[in-house]
């Protein structure tokens, strides 16, 4: 093959490159009340998500952000136990491969000897096949509760339909508001959850299964939504805009042909 002709191969097959691969990260933030068996004030209760996607893998990190609970809250109603979020479009889990602590993230009760990075894989379940209560309409749900597994459910150490008997095993403020007895488990602060998925996502995809997301504190204690665009805005990571800016230099060294093929080389969405 000619240089010219190989230069041209190279070129159009950095256009059939699919948008989709970019990797993006959207952090959102659950301040919403979306029911549940609390009819008290929220009081400070309160999580965000991180979600990642880089090629067919997502990884979620969940906290609990709460400065508070409501009135004649008890330890299990403080800490967060569910996601619910709904993948779309025919995609789905098809591996739960890891939960572990999350960074600057502990142990607590039972588990006081764990830190971040520790796997809490057997407490934990997930599944395509939605939730109970209010979680129904969710097809995607990672839990810590048996009841919120409204179909067929693995945990992320492999076992099928496991018995995780939530809410114990749930995060926990940092630091906690309720502490949590010694016989009982949880995090402080976060776990990292990492899943394989059946197709590739976009930002604008991603944007939209996080913001739609919902979280779970107690056994249907409370749920929280992300509040509606204009209130609390999803945030996308800095790094994200910083990759874009570095990769500049790049595209425009290597694509110098008209301005609609470049647009294309930059599109991530």
């Amino acid at each position: 093959m000619s240089p010219s002709l190989h230069r041209c191969s190279a070129v159009a097959a950095a256009i059939l490159v699919p948008a989709l691969a970019c990797p993006a990260t959207i952090i959102v933030h659950y301040g919403a009340d979306a029911g549940g068996a609390n009819t008290n004030p929220l009081n400070g209760l309160a999580a965000s998500a991180t979600f990642q996607v880089d090629g067919l893998t997502l990884t979620i990190v969940v906290t609990n952000t709460s400065t508070g609970v409501p009135g004649g809250a008890e330890v299990s109603d403080s800490l967060l136990v569910s996601l619910g979020f709904n993948l779309g479009d025919g995609i789905l889990i098809v591996s739960g491969n890891s939960a572990v602590i999350g960074a600057d993230s502990i142990g607590l009760g039972a588990w006081a000897s764990l830190g971040a990075g520790d796997s809490v894989a057997d407490q934990w379940l997930w599944t395509n096949d939605g939730g109970g209560d209010l979680l129904e309409l969710f097809s995607q749900v990672i839990s810590t509760s048996m009841g919120q597994g409204g179909g067929d459910t693995s945990s992320f150490d492999g076992t099928a339909d496991p018995n995780v008997g939530g809410p114990f095993g749930g995060i926990a403020a940092a630091p906690p508001i309720i502490s949590v007895p010694g016989s009982q488990r949880a995090v402080s602060n976060s776990i990292e959850y990492q899943f394989t998925l059946s197709a590739v996502l976009s930002r604008s995809q991603l944007q939209q299964i996080a913001g739609g997301s919902i979280v779970e504190f107690g056994s249907d204690y409370q749920y929280l939504a992300v509040p509606a665009p204009g209130s609390l805005a999803l945030l996308l990571v800095a790094g994200v805009v910083t990759r874009l800016r570095r990769q500049r230099p790049v595209r425009s060294r290597s694509f110098r042909g008209p301005a609609g093929m470049r647009a294309t080389r930059r599109s991530c969405s």
